[in-house]
């Protein structure tokens, strides 16, 4: 897996590398950036992601507490599942946010729409396909996060 290895090599040789996180460090699609990883973004922000068998609401992926100051994950999703729902949750960190409304919820989809989906990446599957769903599925996010996405590059 791509996202592992970058992973890796961001954490092993941090000092030795001109590599940078998109979406943490920068919004440049450069050579040198990595693909946004929201588990290393929790830890930036020495925010913990916790796997639970069960979460307030029913239907629920992931949410964020104010008050524990984490992200609670239920178990058992995709990796890209879990990986836009992080992203999403830490916008509700960032921003503090308490309960949701509509406002919120628009907010950290497109943030994290925006830190998930690397513009060099999607237009190189461009020439693969044009169809949101397998454009989702080779950038290893939802289809809701690739809505996200294309409502606000209009």
């Amino acid at each position: 897996m791509q996202w592992l290895d970058q992973r890796l090599e961001a954490a092993l040789f941090p000092s030795e590398s001109t590599r940078y996180v998109f979406g943490i460090d920068s919004y440049y699609d450069g050579p040198c950036a990595i693909d946004y990883d929201p588990w290393l973004h929790a830890d930036l922000l020495d925010l913990p992601v916790i796997t639970r068998s069960k979460l307030p609401k029913p239907g629920m992926v992931a949410c964020y507490s104010k008050k524990h100051r984490a992200i609670f994950t239920l178990a058992g999703h995709p990796h890209a599942v879990e990986r836009c729902a992080i992203a999403h949750e830490i916008v509700h960190h960032e921003h503090g946010d308490i309960g949701t409304n509509r406002m919120q919820e628009n907010r950290a989809d497109r943030i994290a729409a925006r830190r998930l989906i690397r513009p060099t990446r999607l237009s190189q599957l461009r020439d693969i396909s044009e169809d949101p769903g397998r454009l989702a599925l080779e950038l290893d996010v939802t289809e809701h996060i690739m809505d996200a996405y294309i409502k606000q590059a209009r």
